[in-house]
């Protein structure tokens, strides 16, 4: 359930255990009341995670929101809006859900009490704070805390030797566990890890399901049309991809029959420049390939750069969804 400290890492243990001291010193001032929290009129309910990196934030805010649309409620996005282009209202995720939901309220600013409050006059009735666990100014009503199901606790350590934001014990704050790209584990796998996680939250009735992000479709650009997954079966294809896990997006393409015959990986977050997104649908034409990348980077390629097939994801729960009383909507 943890992966292996690479040497350089290793090395860098002090510091990691530094930056678990200060975390948990911030963390105890929240708690005692010595750092103010600030509430607004609406709920708030967090997704966040323990470890920095893909754990799939962004598929839960996208079902979390559908899910409360589909009660009547107006939902809303708040973030901080990370990598955002200087002057550009959404980063790239922030663009990725609004290109799903038009409908969606949105705002992206470092002060989210700030940002809360103008969702709040905006009408929004519920607030979903995105990557908002370790965010503790803004009062919340649910912390969903999403772990992949593979390594729940990365190798173990705190930044940066490690991937941890904070200590495991910080998973007593949460009121909800989605644990993440669960579709290689059996039963007894799964059960094990929700037993470590209870025992280090130290509530023995926290809820835990499993899910795994499964690919639902293809949206072909610029024309927008929904493709069945069977469009890239047998197909060559060139990935163009900027995300944490590039390796579970191409075995996830691999998986549906295609053959990767180029994998153009950049930094996670990195904004495609015209001539990388040239190069690429040279490559791909020169192949006689299909161009394939996905929802996310898509929203920083402009519609009309090139032609290409965009794979959505979506969540899906091995057991049953989370109930409206665990998602504190009852």
């Amino acid at each position: 359930m943890t992966a292996e400290i690479h040497p350089l890492r290793a090395a860098l243990w002090p510091f990691g255990l530094c930056y678990r001291a200060a975390s948990a010193v911030r963390n105890w001032a929240f708690d005692a009341g010595h750092k103010r929290v600030h509430r607004v009129s609406v709920p708030v309910l967090s997704v966040g995670n323990l470890t920095a990196g893909g754990t799939g934030k962004t598929p839960t805010v996208l079902w979390l929101c559908e899910r409360l649309r589909a009660r009547g409620e107006r939902p809303a996005v708040l973030a901080r809006g990370y990598g955002r282009a200087n002057g550009a209202r959404l980063n790239d995720e922030g663009e990725m859900l609004q290109r799903r939901l038009p409908w969606l309220l949105q705002e992206q600013d470092p002060d989210r009490v700030a940002g809360a409050q103008r969702l709040v006059a905006a009408g929004a009735s519920v607030i979903v704070l995105d990557d908002g666990f370790q965010h503790r100014r803004l009062h919340r009503d649910l912390d969903i805390v999403c772990m992949d199901a593979r390594m729940p606790f990365s190798n173990g350590q705190c930044l940066p030797s490690g991937d941890l934001r904070e200590g495991p014990s910080g998973l007593r704050r949460a009121g909800l566990v989605l644990l993440t790209r669960a579709g290689s584990l059996d039963a007894t796998q799964i059960d094990a890890r929700a037993r470590r996680i209870r025992q280090l939250a130290c509530d023995d009735s926290l809820p835990v399901h499993a899910c795994h992000h499964a690919p639902t479709d293809f949206v072909s650009r610029p024309d927008g049309a929904v493709l069945p997954l069977s469009a890239i079966d047998g197909r060559d294809v060139v990935l163009l991809t900027a995300v944490a896990r590039p390796d579970s997006v191409r075995s996830t393409v691999e998986e549906l029959g295609a053959n990767v015959v180029a994998d153009l990986r950049h930094r996670d977050h990195h904004r495609f420049t015209a001539a990388e997104i040239e190069v690429a649908a040279r490559q791909a034409k020169s192949l006689g390939a299909l161009l394939v990348t996905t929802e996310k980077d898509d929203a920083r390629i402009p519609d009309a750069a090139c032609e290409r097939l965009v794979l959505r994801i979506g969540l899906r729960f091995l057991d049953a969804e989370p109930t409206d009383q665990e998602l504190s909507l009852s």
